[in-house]
């Protein structure tokens, strides 16, 4: 049914640029969050496998599991407003017969049209937690709720192209269960399963009765693996790689639509469906050095396999293979390339109680732009605070301003031509968090 191939093909694009976890597409490269911790948020992630000081470094690196001597649990809160903007501008054209009769020529007239859709990107909570529990001086475990992934945008009615805007939100979880191993004094090995759920929901909106609206909501369930090493030089200087699977979702739900460019063909005009996505790969390197006894550095350089998402299919019984084989409704190209996330910080111990840090981060472009994820190469500076209660409760505070930067793109909507989009896109994160020991 051609019809519903039209409805896939907005549904897939779509999700393979708004894969999340009820966040921002401001935060990072392609659609991926990093916003685990409160400590890390200080020193924008820099050096946050090899550091450990709170159980939340388990969401970068099971292997550091062994830092710890007792059952700690750390759970933190972060806020993120971000602030996405865009112009664009597309033709609106007529083609008429002008001539004298006999000698009549098509004359295509155009008239161009401007606006603008400031700060659609909704205010966000984003939580996370983990708590680890040492068996003996050589074994550990631990468990770990957080993302890595997201995106989140909803346009507003006055935004005259529908069809490639509207609301796309998808929220991502992914729990881990790890294992950690101190083989001697240098070496810590650990790995996890992870366990990823998602939730999609998307709709577009051409403004038309004839062309129509969309809605589909959707459901996926991955499972992926993550290894980690730790390499303890002295107490003083760690170094640490790590590296998380891939993880193949397959969201499935209902896609309901109306008017001829999203009606599914069915009498109900619902159809059923699967859409498949990949969630690329990563792996990180990262080193924390203190120089004094007061003052220490931290770096990472975290790699993500953008360029695995090669093509997004999308699938249905509905589909009758008018343009592609029987079952199939849509396969789209991506067009997206291996991206490193480069991070420094600084950490100040002014006294047993009271940790200050900060941090900076640049991430490189991953993918390219589109008017629900408007993606750019972004900066990040970050500052944080953690105040020891006890020796057994901790608090930490982290905030951080990203700046993305402006970038200028195309995409093809239904009607118009000449669609050129430009965006900016910046965010200011604040996070806080809880640290319990037992």
């Amino acid at each position: 049914m051609k019809s519903n191939l039209k409805v896939t093909s907005y549904l897939s694009s779509a999700i393979a640029l708004a894969l999340a976890t009820a966040s921002s597409s401001v935060l990072a490269a392609g659609f991926q969050v990093g916003e685990h911790s409160a400590t890390g948020l200080g020193r924008a992630n820099a050096g946050e496998g090899a550091i450990a000081d709170t159980a939340l470094v388990l969401t970068k690196n099971p292997a550091a599991m062994t830092m710890f001597d007792k059952i700690t649990v750390s759970s933190q809160l972060a806020f993120i407003a971000p602030d996405v903007n865009t112009d664009y501008s597309y033709d609106t054209c007529t083609t008429k017969l002008e001539g004298p009769r006999g000698d009549k020529k098509t004359v295509e007239t155009c008239v161009t049209s401007n606006g603008s859709e400031n700060d659609y990107a909704p205010d966000q909570f984003v939580p996370s937690f983990a708590a680890i529990m040492p068996i003996n001086d050589k074994v550990a475990v631990g468990f770990a709720m957080f993302s890595n992934y997201g995106t989140g945008t909803e346009l507003s009615n006055d935004f005259d192209l529908g069809d490639i805007g509207g609301t796309t939100s998808i929220i991502t979880v992914n729990s881990s269960f790890n294992l950690a191993y101190k083989v001697n004094d240098l070496l810590s090995v650990g790995a996890g399963y992870d366990l990823v759920v998602g939730q999609a929901e998307m709709a577009r909106d051409t403004g038309s009765s004839v062309t129509g609206a969309f809605d589909m909501k959707g459901n996926a369930i991955g499972h992926g693996w993550n290894v980690g090493t730790l390499f303890t030089i002295n107490d003083n200087n760690r170094l640490a790689l790590t590296y998380r699977s891939a993880v193949d979702m397959g969201f499935e739900g209902e896609f309901t639509g109306s008017g001829i460019g999203f009606d599914p063909g069915t009498t109900t005009g619902t159809a059923e469906g699967t859409v498949d996505i990949t969630l690329p790969a990563m792996a990180e390197l990262a080193g924390y050095h203190k120089l004094t006894d007061t003052f220490a550095v931290h770096y990472s350089a975290m790699w993500t396999q953008w360029s695995s998402l090669e093509d997004l299919t999308a699938t249905s019984a509905d589909c009758d293979g008018a343009m592609f084989e029987k079952g199939t409704c849509f396969e789209k190209p991506l067009h997206y390339s291996d991206s490193i996330r480069y991070a420094v910080g600084t950490t100040a111990y002014v006294s047993e109680s009271i940790t200050l840090r900060m941090g900076y981060a640049y991430d490189q472009q991953a993918g390219e732009a589109v008017v629900v994820m408007p993606d750019t190469a972004r900066h990040q500076i970050s500052a944080g605070m953690s105040y020891a209660v006890s020796g057994t409760m901790s608090f930490d505070l982290g905030a951080a301003y990203i700046l993305g930067e402006e970038v200028t793109f195309t995409e093809d909507s239904v009607g118009p031509k000449n669609e050129e989009f430009t965006s900016t896109a910046t965010a200011i994160i604040v996070s806080a968090q809880m640290n319990m020991v037992f």
